[in-house]
């Protein structure tokens, strides 16, 4: 439980400084939310389908809404026997949206597809699941209003992030290199 602290605060520290740098090139947002399913599991093609989370942040002249649903394999991709990573499964696919408002007016919406990454569950002194963290790749492939005109094929992402197993909590940032 600790970890997942100091990782959450490490992701929000970091992302709330850096929200914008070299002129907006590399976007770095952070956000708070909540794993809202858990997804389907099929067990004839051993993936979880729908895995969803909805984070946002709210404050300044800009706030966003991140919408993420993945797909990842329960088959292991790693395995640590003397740390407390337990197991790493590889995201296969899935979609995602973020949706900007500036000065409280609707901005435009990025969306796209989640083109890989991995869920690393980590597990408590007991053996009982405590957290999980996340790195996913972002791909843009469209948007709507101020991202209509933008080239989405060339803005992609990494969303990163700790949930909180037993209350659902999701904590990390979305990196966009615009």
């Amino acid at each position: 439980m600790a970890a997942m602290i100091i990782l959450a605060i490490g992701f929000t520290t970091s992302a709330a400084a850096q929200s914008k740098t070299n002129d907006d090139l590399i976007r770095i947002i952070p956000l708070t939310g909540i794993e809202t399913a858990i997804g389907t599991y099929d067990p004839l093609t051993n993936m979880v389908y729908g895995n969803s989370f909805v984070l946002n942040n709210l404050g300044g002249s800009e706030t966003h809404l991140f919408t993420i649903s993945l797909d990842y394999s329960r088959t292991l991709d790693y395995t640590c026997e003397h740390c407390d990573v337990v197991s790493r499964f590889p995201v296969i696919g899935g979609s995602w949206s973020l949706v900007v408002f500036r000065n409280n007016v609707y901005a435009g919406t990025l969306f796209g597809k989640v083109s890989g990454g991995a869920i690393d569950a980590v597990t408590a002194s007991g053996g009982e699941p405590a957290f999980r963290q996340m790195q996913i790749n972002l791909q843009a492939t469209g948007g709507l209003k101020s991202f209509a005109g933008r080239r989405s094929a060339n803005i992609s992402g990494v969303f990163e992030a700790v949930t909180d197993t037993s209350s659902n909590q999701t904590t990390g940032n979305i990196t966009f290199g615009l």
